[in-house]
């Protein structure tokens, strides 16, 4: 049985390694993914509902002798080594750019467990958008677990591992992430989305998308920051709020928002702020579009699907505030099309992209027309793509 092709991602990293280190080396891939439904629910111990696609972060690299490791980022067109570090406890060096702090976090995070992690040279190469609300963080942090454990001769369980890269990235960002991004890069399966509930990590897989209809990303090439200070004040607006609703609803058993109704926002005593109401009932409600996307998935309910996809947009941008005026502007033009049952924004907000259900046979003209009409009204040149859901993480 002969080997399926490499993907794009992994074949120019592999060439990369090739052109700044010399010599073969081994190769790991790790998807990026779309969110079909659940967006800021993960961190509030909730469900959501994504997929892994046919776009990846790859890392090559070969063991080396010796305690320094070097890495090369095709994208930023830039090398950075470091120490390897004995731990999390061990001081992020300073100087270190952003993409490398996470090939050292996942480093710290491994000799934690008493991985014996091996000194290397790695090439990073990707064709996934950077910035672009498709988690190509995740996307690089669980293809450099993968390939260092696998070359260690330390295998870890899929959801382990992406505990592990979820803890890695709050180490590197200093974004309290929650799991779903590491989580569907490393347990992705071709066609299928996967329904994890945040909480104990149970999840269950469905059919990816409707019969007749196909995916669409809209990239409003308008870059964010997931470590940016408005992801981490969302955060403390929900923590806030559950504190306070604790209080007033002593009887309850109340952790996270998951664990709260609509009617417990009225409690007596509870005395939410507007603002701390609104991104309550963002989440709230937002939980509740997960479980009927899972049924309106089931029943290849198109029309329901892209009310659901409608509402998510709205609440992102009325209560929890996370939109811009280009991810709104997206959103109209995709939803005027013939041949779109709904849109809405994806990933954590103030840029990146719009997730768009459209049908098969008209996709590339809604394509053309959503970004025809996309640069008319913002001045911007957005970038339209169909995603194909495809595998979790590999080594090779």
């Amino acid at each position: 049985m002969t080997d399926s092709p490499l993907p794009p991602a992994a074949s120019a990293a592999l060439a990369a390694h090739r052109h700044i280190y010399g010599g073969d080396a081994r190769v790991a891939w790790a998807p990026g993914r779309i969110n079909i439904i659940g967006e800021h629910t993960d961190y509030n111990e909730g469900w959501v509902l994504p997929a892994a696609v046919k776009r990846h972060v790859a890392v090559a690299g070969t063991v080396i002798a010796g305690s320094v490791t070097d890495c090369f980022s095709e994208h930023h067109a830039m090398r950075a080594s470091f120490t390897n570090p004995s731990s999390p406890e061990h001081a992020l060096p300073a100087y270190l750019p952003l993409w490398s702090r996470y090939i050292w976090a996942i480093f710290a995070e491994l000799a934690a467990l008493g991985v014996r992690v091996p000194t290397s040279r790695l090439a990073i190469s990707g064709d996934l958008p950077v910035g672009g609300g498709m988690s190509s963080s995740a996307a690089l942090l669980t293809a450099t677990a993968t390939f260092l454990t696998r070359t260690a001769g330390h295998p870890i369980e899929p959801l382990a591992l992406a505990q592990l890269c979820q803890r890695a990235e709050r180490l590197a960002s200093g974004a309290q992430v929650g799991i779903m991004d590491q989580a569907i890069a490393l347990l992705g399966q071709e066609g299928l989305a996967l329904l994890l509930d945040c909480r104990d990590l149970s999840h269950e897989w469905i059919h990816g998308q409707p019969t007749g209809w196909q995916w669409l990303l809209f990239d409003t090439q308008v870059r964010h920051s997931t470590a940016a200070g408005e992801y981490n004040l969302r955060r403390a607006q929900c923590e806030a709020a559950v504190v306070k609703l604790q209080a007033a609803l002593p009887d309850q058993r109340i952790t996270a928002l998951r664990d709260v109704s609509l009617a417990d926002l009225d409690a007596p005593g509870a005395g939410l702020s507007v603002v701390e109401r609104a991104r309550a009932r963002h989440v709230i409600t937002e939980n509740g579009r997960v479980h009927r996307m899972v049924a309106a998935m089931r029943a290849d309910d198109t029309h329901e699907i892209g009310h659901l996809l409608v509402a998510s947009h709205a609440s992102l941008r009325d209560d929890f505030a996370v939109s811009i005026e280009e991810l709104d502007v997206a959103v109209e033009v995709a939803t005027a099309q013939t041949g779109v049952a709904g849109a809405r924004m994806m990933g954590a907000g103030f840029g990146g992209s719009v997730l768009i259900l459209a049908r098969a046979d008209d996709v590339n003209a809604i394509s053309a027309a959503i970004t025809s009409a996309y640069e008319q009204r913002t001045g911007r040149p957005g970038k339209a793509h169909v995603e194909h859901i495809g595998d979790g993480a590999r080594f090779r």
